[in-house]
């Protein structure tokens, strides 16, 4: 269907807006782009729908590497155009005028991962009624 809908020229966007437990922000999408790219789109098609349309139909300055927009970005160590997987091989965010390396990263998700398995320790019985 995805692809009938691109040889269409349907706008495609990549990302989800709806709150579902089992679909992590930021981690989701790497899954998502790779059942676009196996739906039969091209991973340049795939990225695209994760980058400038959003942009283009939220009307802001992101998703392009342009002057006078955001310099919102990923830096990887392998080409997703080869493999989309290589969505995954991130070395460097950049965000606003901020720079994280893979390092900081893996530091933010294990302070989010050990928080959040702290919260899974806490009992809750004297809260249910």
């Amino acid at each position: 269907m995805t692809k009938a809908l691109v040889d269409n020229k349907v706008t495609i966007m990549a990302g989800t807006d709806a709150n579902v437990a089992t679909v992590v922000p930021g981690f989701s999408i790497h899954d998502e782009l790779q059942s676009l790219s196996k739906s039969g789109m091209t991973n340049s098609q795939t990225l695209y729908s994760a980058t400038v349309e959003p942009s283009n139909w939220m009307k802001r300055n992101t998703g392009k590497v342009k002057v006078g927009y955001n310099s919102d970005l990923v830096l990887l160590s392998e080409n997703p155009l080869e493999n989309i997987k290589n969505t995954k091989t991130i070395e460097y965010v950049f965000f606003n005028k901020y720079m994280i390396d893979k390092t900081q990263i893996a530091t933010i998700l294990k302070s989010i991962a050990d928080a959040n398995n702290e919260n899974r320790s806490i009992k809750i019985d004297e809260y249910q009624h």
